[in-house]
């Protein structure tokens, strides 16, 4: 017996055993290098649409065109890292969403900013501070209409402590509808009319970059209008994601725990809804389409055929921003 304990004790095959943290970080590393593997350096650029113009945004800048009111095009690249590339738990599964959406949304609201300003909008520019405060104002309105609300609603419909999984379905209904019903009704105002188009600009240069296409209006114009990665897509896994989580949470009979958790929760709704997105972007299984058919349904809403002279600032936008076509570089504001 002493011999078999040595043997086990002192094997010269014995692998020394991790802690616990070791083990737990290796394999959120080991999850997030298999996703990193999947992805395509191509698929890291994305962008957004502003006043008369298109914001581009890559892992190390992110470039902004404007059609200024003389017909000239204004092309600004801001040298800025993203987070998900200055720190490596930024790229962790879950987590990399939420601090996709905060890098993805602050970057937006600049570009936004800066464009009024460019198109002749606005007379200066917001201060950071006040670009922040508007920032946060209207995320606490986007949440009390579109999560809390919805929520308060279904409940006066639903038991939602009988029946969890009813009650959050109907809010996901509650939603939508008043995502649809929001989008058509700014959609007819000219100006919003406008934007949309410059989002399939910015959808169909994304498109044309991640197959290789030399950057021209010609390649821009035939590829797709609608893109796997768009927000909008990204909203509707957000409202699907949310059916999902709200319904596994305890204490749906306490009213105030039920519409509080609602918003607690709702980073890890979009860390689950940001995976979704990326997982059915990437991927051509049955599933995968579905979704994507889904997303493109709502995307409908938001984006329109751009005509050649939008592309063309989409297009210079994107040179931008990959650096292929620098303009002098400005600081991060």
């Amino acid at each position: 017996m002493r011999i078999i304990e040595r043997m086990r004790t002192k094997s010269p095959f014995a692998l020394p055993r991790p802690s616990l943290h070791e083990a737990a970080l290796s394999f959120w590393a080991r999850v997030g290098a298999a996703f990193t593997a999947q992805a395509n350096p191509k698929n890291t650029l994305g962008g957004s649409a502003a006043l008369e113009g298109v914001m581009m945004k890559s892992p190390e800048a992110w470039a902004l065109a404007v059609r200024l009111p003389n017909g000239q095009i204004h092309t600004e690249r801001h040298e800025e890292i993203a987070l998900s590339k200055k720190y490596a738990w930024a790229r962790l599964p879950l987590l990399r969403g939420v601090v996709a959406l905060f890098d993805a949304m602050s970057v937006s609201y600049r570009a936004l900013s800066r464009s009024a300003q460019l198109a002749g909008e606005e007379e200066e520019q917001l201060s950071k501070g006040a670009l922040y405060t508007t920032m946060a104002v209207s995320a606490v309105i986007g949440v009390l209409i579109f999560i809390v609300l919805p929520g308060l609603l279904s409940g006066f419909i639903i038991d939602a402590a009988r029946y969890p999984v009813w009650y959050n379905a109907l809010a996901g209904v509650f939603k939508a509808s008043i995502l649809v019903g929001y989008l058509l009704f700014i959609g007819r105002l000219p100006d919003i009319k406008r934007f949309f188009m410059y989002h399939g600009a910015e959808h169909k240069a994304i498109a044309a970059y991640e197959r290789d296409l030399p950057l021209t209006v010609e390649n821009v114009r035939a590829q797709p209008a609608y893109h796997p990665r768009c927000g909008t897509t990204f909203i509707a896994f957000v409202i699907l994601a949310s059916i999902v989580v709200y319904s596994v949470l305890p204490g749906q009979d306490n009213i105030a725990w039920r519409l509080g958790a609602r918003v607690l929760f709702l980073p890890i709704v979009a860390g689950v809804a940001f995976e979704l997105l990326r997982f059915t972007a990437s991927h051509g299984d049955p599933f995968s389409r579905l979704l994507r058919g889904f997303g493109f349904r709502f995307q409908m809403l938001t984006v329109k055929e751009p005509t050649d002279d939008m592309i063309e600032v989409a297009i210079e936008s994107t040179k931008a921003a990959i650096g292929e076509k620098k303009p002098e570089a400005v600081p991060v504001a």
